[in-house]
């Protein structure tokens, strides 16, 4: 099945909450001991009792991002998580957009939309998203859900800013500079998005996905990354795709 079939992250989420879930990934915790640890910390922030509550769904899709993350994205979660422990909580944010990003196509598609609308104009309407959203993934009514409650995250993690128009947003006030190490992940991450596990190093470097952040990557950190491979397609193209696993 596509991974543009199912949407998943349908929750509003809040950025303490994402640092839990990393930090308790990062100490340790088995799946279980996630789901049941982010289970009792969600009580009080989010109602229900069941495993179908609102509860339970915004824990499921929290353990999505950390924890029980895509066969194909275990590797970067290694690595993001190794940068979580080492990194200040001022770069948290990179590394929960990046695993966002790897885990959650319906994610990559409203931040990438997002980003494109912003250097079209200053600010852009819900209306306008979730217009272009349907036109990439059908509309579905928890499609428009998913829309909403995400773009509400990015204003919670600072990452958008509301305006005086109710439903239309700008750009934070200050985009958020990244290392070399986390940018390469937020590479890493949107090639794992990709269909094709590939992009023109031009679009990977200046993606739109990436619009509140600002990195110095060059093509040489690019082939100088052990997990990406670079090709040349065309006269003035080059090509960044991800290199496959090794078998052990």
């Amino acid at each position: 099945m596509s991974r543009r079939k199912i949407i998943g992250f349908d929750r509003r989420l809040a950025l303490d909450w994402l640092e839990v879930t990393a930090s308790r990934v990062a100490a340790g915790d088995s799946l279980e001991e996630l789901r049941a640890g982010m289970w009792d910390y969600l009580e009080g922030k989010v109602s229900g009792e069941k495993c179908n509550s609102d509860r339970g769904k915004t824990m499921t899709v929290l353990t999505r991002i950390w924890g029980k993350v895509p066969p194909a994205v275990e590797p970067l979660k290694t690595r993001a998580v190794a940068a979580f422990q080492v990194s200040k909580v001022r770069d948290h944010l990179a590394l929960h957009w990046a695993m966002a990003i790897a885990s959650y196509p319906v994610f990559s598609d409203v931040v990438a939309t997002a980003g494109r609308l912003l250097t079209l104009q200053d600010t852009f309407s819900l209306a306008q998203l979730t217009k272009r959203m349907v036109a990439q993934w059908s509309e579905r009514p928890v499609l428009v859900k998913s829309t909403q409650r995400i773009i509400r995250s990015l204003v919670d993690w600072g990452a958008l800013a509301d305006t005086e128009t109710r439903g239309v947003y700008g750009r934070a006030p200050k985009s958020l500079p990244v290392s070399k190490e986390i940018a390469l992940l937020l590479c890493e991450a949107l090639l794992l998005d990709n269909e094709h596990h590939s992009l023109p190093a031009n679009q990977l470097l200046d993606h739109a996905a990436l619009f509140p952040f600002t990195h110095s990557l060059t093509m040489a950190d690019l082939r100088e990354e052990p997990v990406f491979d670079l090709h040349r397609q065309g006269v003035d193209g080059d090509m960044v795709e991800l290199k496959a696993p090794q078998a052990s």
